[in-house]
């Protein structure tokens, strides 16, 4: 009698920590945000590739889900207006799953600001973070060990990609072989001051409405855009938008 008291026992207990560790499934609607971040809007292709591997992972749950994505960087203490939105509508308890594709896209700071907003997100939000490649769930029993591993690497990844270049050129201009920086585009300035001329944009639409038809390595950012048009004393239509 008393051993199957026992077993009792010791299923009723692992049936509620279960309840536990999935506490959003039995208490309230799922509802993840997919975030997907590239440092350019050069890099297109990477942010799709982001988004169908979440998708791909909500579906697989069974969870709806809504994205947000942005081109922006996310070291030093660059402001994300996107990223900013989403920790705000957590907050507000609109949604309680984060996923991203890799921890470096939701923030390449410092490991001790990393660390800050994942606890933030998590602890005090008490929302679910999920990062799919390095397999980081909130879920987990090792959270706090693998959060503080990731977040110095996600850093660490961003110095060492500064000091590879840096190295890279030092090595080019040792040889005479640096010829400083990305080789210059063509720009086609007549048609790039039409489509600003005749058509009320923004920098980012004036940007994608020339980049259409163009191959990829002669594509132009907004950035690029706003430079030339200043270079060449042209009334911009809009604001960078």
């Amino acid at each position: 009698m008393w051993m199957c008291m026992e077993n009792i026992i010791y299923s009723c207990g692992k049936f509620y920590k279960h309840v536990w560790k999935n506490k959003e499934v039995f208490m309230e609607k799922i509802r993840a945000i997919i975030y997907a971040r590239c440092s350019t809007d050069e890099s297109k292709q990477d942010v799709e590739n982001q988004i169908n591997t979440c998708k791909k992972y909500c579906e697989s749950q069974s969870w709806p889900y809504e994205i947000f994505q942005e081109y922006e960087s996310a070291y030093k203490g660059t402001r994300r207006k996107v990223f900013e939105e989403a920790l705000e509508r957590i907050r507000l308890r609109e949604f309680n799953i984060l996923v991203v594709y890799m921890l470096d896209r939701f923030s390449r700071e410092t490991p001790t600001k990393i660390v800050s907003d994942l606890h933030k997100v998590v602890e005090e939000h008490k929302c679910r973070f999920v990062s799919i490649k390095e397999g980081i769930d909130s879920n987990n029993d090792m959270w706090q060990i693998i959060m503080m591993i990731f977040a110095y690497m996600a850093n660490n990844f961003s110095k060492m990609l500064g000091i590879r270049v840096r190295e890279g050129i030092k090595q080019k201009k040792e040889k005479g072989e640096y010829k400083g920086g990305r080789p210059k585009k063509e720009i086609d300035i007549k048609r790039l001051k039409s489509i600003a001329k005749h058509k009320d944009l923004g920098l980012r639409k004036i940007a994608r409405e020339y980049n259409k038809d163009i191959s990829k390595k002669d594509r132009i950012s907004y950035i690029q855009v706003k430079r030339v048009l200043q270079k060449h004393s042209c009334n911009l239509q809009g604001e960078k938008r």
